[in-house]
C-alpha cells in the first residue's frame, strides 16, 4: 500500500489521516515550517514533514487538505518541487475549477476523491462501520487511466467510503456543491430554523418550546427524510403536517423563490460567484457571520439545552 501525504492539518485533514491510520495506510502530514499544527499532528502520533522538504519524500501522492484560498500558491511550491506525473488528490473540485489548474499545472495529475460528509461525519461513519458515498474525478491523465481509478477507489476504501465513489467531473462536483449549499444547506436549514423560532419567541411561546420545534426537531426530520425517502416519509407524517406542509410549501415555494434559487444557480455556472470569492476576506465574513449568530437569542438557548439534549 503506498503511502500518501496529506498537506494540511485541520478538521478534514484529521479525519484523513485518523481513517488511514486505521486502515494501516502510511501517511506524514505536511505542513509550512513553523506551523502550530506540527506539535498537535506529531502528538497524536503522525510523522510529519515540511512542504520545503517535499522533493526528498518517495510518496507519489499528495491530497490537498488545506483551504481552497491556498490552493494556488501550495501548487506553485509543488511544482518547483515534484516531478511529473505525480498524484495531486483534491476533496473538492471548487479551487480546480475556479483556478484552471489543469492549464497552469499540467504535468501533475489531478484526481478528485469528495467524501460527501463533514469532517466529524466522515470520521464517525468510519469509527461506526457505517455508510458513506463520494465522487471522483480523473483528469489531466494522458496513459494509466484505470491506474489513477484504482487509486482513488483506494484511498476512498481506506478513508470509509461505501458508496460509489461516484463518477462526476471536476466543476460538476464544484457547481452542484456550491449550489446545494446556497439554495439549502447552509442558508434554507439553519437562516428557516431561525427566522421560524423567532417568530414563536414572538408569540410568547417558550425558548425551550421553540427551540424543540425549529432547531432539534431538523436532524429528526432529516433523518427521516434521508433513511425513508420521499414517499414514505410523506405515508409516515400527520394529517395535521402533511396539510401544514402543502400549504406552506404554495405559500414559500412561489414563482418568484424558484426565480431566486435559478438566479442562485446562473451566478455559479457562468462562474459570476467564483469572481465574488476572488480577493475576498473570508476571516472578515465569518467574524461578521458569527457576530451575528452570537446575538440570536437562539444561540444562547443552543448552548443551555444541548448538554441535555444532543449526543456529541
Amino acid at each position: 500500500m503506498n503511502e500518501v501525504i496529506i498537506i494540511g492539518f485541520g478538521s478534514q485533514a484529521k479525519a484523513w489521516a485518523l481513517n488511514f491510520r486505521d486502515s494501516k495506510r502510511e501517511l506524514k502530514i505536511a505542513l509550512r515550517e513553523n506551523s502550530p499544527s506540527i506539535a498537535l499532528a506529531q502528538k497524536m502520533g503522525f510523522e510529519t514533514t515540511l512542504l520545503s522538504q517535499l522533493s526528498a519524500e518517495k510518496a507519489n501522492t499528495f491530497i490537498l487538505l488545506t483551504p481552497d484560498h491556498t490552493h494556488h500558491e501550495t501548487l506553485e511550491l509543488l511544482d518547483q518541487q515534484l516531478s511529473a506525473g505525480a498524484n495531486l488528490v483534491y476533496a473538492h473540485g471548487y479551487s480546480y475549477s475556479a483556478n484552471n489548474f489543469k492549464e497552469k499545472f499540467p504535468k501533475f495529475n489531478h484526481l478528485l476523491l469528495a467524501p460527501k460528509a463533514i469532517a466529524s461525519e466522515l470520521r464517525f461513519q468510519y469509527e461506526s462501520a457505517g455508510k458513506l458515498g463520494a465522487a471522483f474525478s480523473v483528469e489531466n491523465i494522458e496513459e494509466n487511466q484505470n491506474q489513477a481509478k484504482e487509486l482513488i477507489f483506494s484511498l476512498a476504501k481506506d478513508i470509509g467510503i461505501t458508496a460509489g465513489p461516484y463518477p462526476t467531473t471536476f466543476l460538476e462536483e464544484t457547481n452542484a456543491d456550491l449550489f446545494s449549499e446556497q439554495t439549502l444547506l447552509c442558508s434554507l436549514l439553519p437562516y428557516g430554523a431561525l427566522h421560524a423560532y423567532n417568530e414563536l419567541r414572538k408569540r410568547g411561546v417558550s425558548r425551550e418550546i421553540a427551540y424543540l420545534e425549529c432547531w432539534l426537531e431538523v436532524k429528526l426530520i432529516a433523518d427521516a427524510m434521508v433513511k425513508m425517502g420521499p414517499e414514505e416519509f410523506f405515508q409516515l407524517i400527520s394529517p395535521n403536517a402533511l396539510l401544514g406542509g402543502e400549504k406552506a410549501q404554495k405559500i414559500l415555494f412561489d414563482e418568484s423563490y424558484h426565480h431566486k434559487i435559478e438566479k442562485l444557480a446562473q451566478d455559479i455556472w457562468n462562474k459570476d460567484f467564483f469572481t465574488e470569492c476572488q480577493g475576498l476576506d473570508f476571516n472578515t465574513l465569518r467574524s461578521s457571520v458569527l457576530s451575528r449568530w452570537a446575538n440570536e437569542e437562539l444561540t444562547q438557548t443552543h448552548r443551555e439545552l444541548s448538554s441535555q439534549l444532543i449526543n456529541k
